[in-house]
């Protein structure tokens, strides 16, 4: 997966470049760029679920994907001339006929879009709609006759495809912001890693600080030399998010910036040696081969 969905695209959201390109599934087309560029939570732009539906009906039109910007679409009217913005809890009652046509229409749009294998699509409406809102030990979901093992499969088959895409960020974004407990269960298992300050080697340990609203809040600092720790060997700015380092100086930063610096990228040279200016000759150059790299904003 490390050498597909990755490049510039013409206006057909074709690969620019086909000879370096790979055939692959169509559900699996354009899925890093799908993951980068879908909403599945309101923000100050896209404030409720009906505004989301219609950026993601943009998303996959610019991306030449005309069935699925229908769909997006779709959810956006029914959801709109539902008069709601969210799932009914109780479909027993009504107000106006879409509503009633809402909870089938949701379910028959996601079997639809799970027989033919889009995964993506299906935890994205899944995520957008809050299917998996109910209490911590539900075990059925919010749309009537939509099994919630079913579900579940969904979500474990997306998050071991971004895996694999080495989209590692947004699969714990997906995975900390889903409400069923199950798959937020998967954040917690085999997370502990012990690290060492990079200046003096001693073991970091998490320190409390009580910030200006009295709430504690964790301090990335070394206890022994007090440097600090978490900071980009390049633009020495705290890191959020994908973190890489080199395992013999324990320098490191943003994978961007890594691969900026290390993989070559933009015509420039791939470099060997560590930027922080320690004298170590870093592996990271041949560990980042096994991410994807994009020459393009």
């Amino acid at each position: 997966f490390n050498v597909i969905d990755q490049g510039d695209l013409d206006d057909d959201a074709k690969p620019v470049d086909p000879h370096h390109s790979l055939l692959v599934a169509p559900e699996v087309v354009h899925l890093s760029r799908f993951a980068s560029l879908y909403k599945l939570y309101p923000d100050s732009v896209d404030p409720n679920r009906v505004a989301l539906c219609r950026h993601n009906a943009e998303v996959a039109l610019k991306l030449q994907r005309h069935s699925l910007a229908r769909m997006w679409r779709l959810v956006s009217s029914v959801l709109r001339g539902a008069g709601i913005d969210h799932l009914p809890i109780d479909s027993s009652n009504p107000t106006n006929a879409l509503q009633f046509a809402l909870l089938p229409t949701i379910r028959d749009l996601l079997l639809e879009r799970s027989n033919v294998g889009d995964v993506q699509t299906c935890v994205a409406l899944c995520e957008i709609l809050q299917v998996f809102s109910g209490p911590a030990d539900a075990e059925e979901t919010h749309v009537p006759g939509l099994d919630v093992y079913l579900v579940r499969e969904w979500y474990l088959s997306y998050i071991d495809l971004l895996h694999q895409m080495c989209l590692f960020s947004h699969a714990s974004a997906l995975i900390r912001e889903c409400k069923d407990p199950v798959i937020g269960a998967i954040n917690q298992q085999s997370t502990i890693i012990h690290e060492a300050c990079p200046s003096c080697g001693e073991a970091i340990l998490e320190t409390l600080q009580a910030d200006n609203a009295g709430y504690g809040v964790a301090r990335r600092v070394c206890r022994s030399c007090r440097s600090r720790i978490g900071m980009c060997f390049l633009c020495h700015e705290p890191v959020k998010g994908m973190f890489v380092w080199c395992a013999g100086c324990g320098h490191g930063g943003h994978l961007d910036h890594a691969l900026l610096w290390f993989g070559g990228m933009n015509g420039k040279p791939v470099r060997e040696m560590c930027p922080t200016g320690c004298g170590h000759r870093c592996n990271i150059g041949q560990q980042l081969q096994a991410f994807p790299i994009t020459e393009h904003e």
